[in-house]
């Protein structure tokens, strides 16, 4: 189908800020207006095949048992994964109230734990959920690896062949990404005849950067960006696909509850945090006072 598409011009984003930075708006007068092919599937049903919804049950479960895990070896402060950078702790201090152990534990324990999550996710989508509805690694990705960089995956829809590209987020593309598809795109197109999707996994349209927009201007109408409801629809097959891994999501904490005793992951996350804190006020030498907390630190972590 055809639809009329408002996009906004590149501005170069250093390669060196981060990648979660929007891309500034366009003015009125910069804003183009593009013909262009919109990839969707000709049919759509309306329910989850049980058999899908229950794969995404088992891999959310999965996901959050392997979360939990990791959490669970964050109760030592000797332990590789947790990392006490004194200098920057303390000049943050003010700003995250590190004046405890309790507190500079949360500080330890959320700084490992959201960053594992951020990755996780993206892993999560990719290698878990969407495998369950025929995406895999295409043949050519393990015998061009160089040429094929920014290409993920594949899938078949209603007998085509589409290649696929992932990011997580609307925000989560940069130049350096840009850059890279408007390198080989054209080339991997030539050789296979496909079209290529850059799939975003949440968001919507007019939340995107302006990275997207630039691979659409330098390549050509075989690329397509397929963002949130879209990309769930289009990979599953199902009329709002998102909510039926909302409702799986559910579900997989209701049960993840279940097997840790009625508890939630929270809880859980309190319990390793007061092991931590009492681990910093064994390594640490603090005993009860919190005025000299982060004169023993620097003079116990080196």
């Amino acid at each position: 189908m055809s639809e009329t598409v408002i996009e906004q011009p590149s501005h170069p984003l250093d390669d060196s800020q981060s990648t979660e930075v929007a891309a500034p708006p366009a003015s009125p007068e910069e804003v183009e207006l593009v013909e262009r092919t919109v990839v969707a599937r000709n049919v759509l049903t309306d329910n989850m095949p049980d058999e899908k919804f229950e794969g995404m049950v088992n891999v959310t479960l999965e996901l959050i048992e392997r979360r939990f895990r990791k959490m669970q070896e964050l109760v030592d402060v000797s332990s590789s994964d947790v990392n006490i950078n004194p200098f920057l702790m303390l000049a943050m201090a003010p700003a995250y109230n590190l004046y405890s152990p309790f507190e500079v534990a949360e500080y330890t324990q959320n700084a490992k734990m959201f960053h594992g999550d951020a990755t996780a996710f993206g892993k999560y989508v990719e290698k878990h959920i969407f495998e369950l509805f025929g995406v895999k690694e295409p043949p050519e990705k393990r015998q061009l690896k160089s040429e094929w960089s920014p290409i993920d995956a594949e899938i078949t829809v209603e007998g085509e062949r589409y290649l696929t590209t992932w990011k997580s987020g609307p925000w989560t593309m940069n130049q350096s990404h840009a850059n890279e598809m408007i390198q080989r795109f054209p080339n991997i197109h030539k050789a296979t005849g496909c079209n290529i999707i850059l799939g975003i996994f949440y968001g919507k349209h007019d939340s995107l950067n302006n990275k997207p927009a630039l691979v659409a201007r330098e390549t050509g109408e075989y690329f397509h960006v397929l963002v949130g409801k879209d990309l769930w629809e289009f990979v599953t097959g199902v009329r709002n696909a998102h909510m039926e891994v909302y409702r799986a999501i559910r579900e997989a904490q209701s049960r993840f509850a279940i097997a840790h005793g009625g508890k939630t992951f929270f809880e859980h996350f309190i319990e390793a945090r007061l092991k931590l804190s009492q681990s910093f006020r064994d390594e640490f030498e603090l005993m009860g006072t919190e005025d000299d907390m982060w004169e023993m630190i620097f003079r116990k972590a080196f």
